[in-house]
């Protein structure tokens, strides 16, 4: 962590940029079409008037944990400064931009404010992702790992099997009854954004067993980042927060479960 101790303020003043683009770029795209949250009871938050400072709340923890995240393993990661970062930006604006059109299937919304909305996170992640891989970043010349892209549909297809057990046997909020295509084809998508996040992060990872470093991405890396997402929409419109539970916490298991196998197949012997 020497790198957040020499570089803390550059850190800060990158999330603070970042957090003020997104929330910019989120008040542009719900000018452009509405988001349909109306039809939801507020939450607790916007009844006491507090919805501007939660939200700012919300969003300095977000792009804080994942400028802590990078930090924390950048220097394992091969590559330029600005590659790392960009890589690093681009798979968890990836993440959360598919993420948002499962708002299609469950929550009624629409192609373009799911679309609007996704691009109005990928954009500020991705840019905080290069600001830090560009000024705190370390240009690592050790050559890249071999990695085995199978790997992606490995971790892919054990979201795909957590999900379906979560949709079925948890009774999670979902459409896979009256949107069966819908659903498959979001959650492929996002299983897949969630295999690359592994690939790309791979050499990140830390531990000294494979089962540690199994636990280190499904947890820290995607789990602590996919909860967050989630709790999101817990700012401004009552939600269960059982099922944002079971939900995040099965994908982190079958995820986790998933990285297992990889490392159990392709860890160097």
């Amino acid at each position: 962590m020497k790198s957040l101790r020499r570089n803390w303020w550059k850190v800060i003043i990158i999330v603070s940029v970042c957090v003020l683009l997104d929330l910019s770029l989120h008040l542009l795209m719900s000018s452009i079409i509405p988001s349909n949250t109306s039809v939801f009871k507020p939450s607790i938050f916007v009844k006491k008037g507090l919805l501007v400072p939660s939200l700012f709340a919300y969003s300095f923890i977000d792009f804080g944990l994942l400028s802590m995240l990078f930090i924390f393993i950048q220097d394992n990661l091969p590559n330029k400064k600005w590659i790392k970062g960009f890589l690093y930006g681009l798979s968890f604006g990836a993440l959360y931009f598919t993420g948002m059109f499962e708002g299609i299937l469950i929550l009624n919304d629409t192609i373009l404010n799911s679309f609007l909305t996704g691009i109005a996170d990928l954009i500020p992640i991705l840019f905080m992702g290069i600001l830090l891989g560009v000024f705190t970043g370390t240009y690592t010349t050790k050559n890249q790992e071999d990695q085995n892209v199978f790997t992606i549909i490995i971790v892919t297809l054990f979201f795909i099997i957590g999900r379906y057990f979560s949709y079925s046997i948890l009774n999670i909020n979902s459409a896979y009854i009256i949107k069966p295509l819908g659903t498959f084809v979001w959650t492929l998508c996002q299983g897949l954004c969630i295999g690359i996040l592994y690939f790309i992060l791979e050499s990140g990872i830390r531990g000294k067993s494979i089962i540690l470093q199994a636990l280190f991405f499904g947890v820290v890396i995607f789990g602590l980042n996919w909860l967050v997402y989630h709790l999101f929409l817990s700012i401004i419109a009552e939600v269960s927060f059982i099922d944002i539970f079971k939900r995040v916490g099965i994908d982190v298991l079958f995820t986790t479960f998933g990285v297992l196998v990889c490392k159990k197949l392709y860890a160097k012997k």
